[in-house]
């Protein structure tokens, strides 16, 4: 009973310590930002005109203060397969590359990150953006059906779904450039 009892003022003090640095640093901010016409003025530029990043921002606070959500022993049990996507054939495609894999192969994720997208594209089918904690956002294209939701945190491994038929369209980009998806496959 007395292990319960520390676990839950042990669990409180946590919460409690993270709520209030993010209320410190948030009126921080709002200090600065009011006295510095010029500092509110780049920052407006810099957020409306630049890509951000949630992927990377979670990766850092995750190191830094442990999980963001504040519920613990809530694991709930997901499907994993191997981080790496079993391919047979890789042409360009669009702005990304068509694997030929097995017919209904179940798609990985390649690396952790928040989904930002998950609907349809044209020329794509049913499509998951995932961003990544290290900035780039990759397209998993041409999915039977969508098992995730936006905003899901997906850990490497995850499941994303099944292909539909034997192709498999990704597209990897950072910072609205396009890159070479041949490093990353």
């Amino acid at each position: 009973m007395a292990k319960k009892v520390v676990r839950k003022v042990s669990f409180l003090s946590k919460l409690f310590s993270k709520f209030l640095v993010c209320v410190v640093l948030l009126l921080g901010c709002l200090i600065a930002l009011k006295a510095s016409p010029s500092l509110r003025e780049n920052l407006y530029k810099y957020v409306f005109k630049n890509n951000f990043s949630f992927g990377e921002v979670n990766t850092v606070y995750e190191k830094l203060f442990g999980s963001s959500l504040p519920l613990t022993g809530t694991e709930q049990t997901a499907l994993v397969s191997s981080s790496k996507i079993e391919y047979t054939d890789s042409k360009a495609y669009k702005d990304g590359a068509e694997l030929t894999v097995s017919e209904n192969y179940v798609i990985p994720v390649i690396k952790s990150g928040i989904v930002v997208f998950a609907g349809e594209k044209d020329g794509y089918g049913n499509t998951v953006i995932i961003q990544q904690g290290d900035g780039i956002e990759v397209w998993y294209a041409n999915i039977k059906e969508i098992k995730v939701s936006m905003y899901d945190y997906l850990k490497t491994g995850d499941i994303l779904g099944e292909a539909d038929g034997s192709k498999l369209y990704l597209v990897f980009t950072k910072e609205g450039e396009i890159l070479d998806y041949k490093k990353y496959i």
